[in-house]
């Protein structure tokens, strides 16, 4: 039997991970939302983007926790 496959993907593949490419969405959608609000002048607009540009830091730091324990469970001591 083979084992089963791990949903997030492969951390050190980025493609695969759901984290980076949630981070990278969010990060793209805010940072067009904080421009378009800095341009319109619209306030929610803006907010609107800093909080998807908080959700791609989250995405981003759940990625990078997924990395460093695969760094980890390939190189015991």
């Amino acid at each position: 039997m083979t084992a089963a496959k791990d949903p997030r993907g492969t951390p050190t593949v980025p493609i695969t991970h759901p984290g980076f490419l949630l981070s990278c969405a969010f990060g793209a959608l805010g940072v067009l939302l904080i421009l378009a609000g800095l341009i319109i002048g619209g306030q929610v607009i803006f907010v609107v983007g800093t909080f998807l540009g908080a959700l791609s830091l989250i995405a981003a730091l759940a990625w990078r926790a997924d990395l460093i324990s695969a760094w980890k469970r390939d190189h015991r001591r």
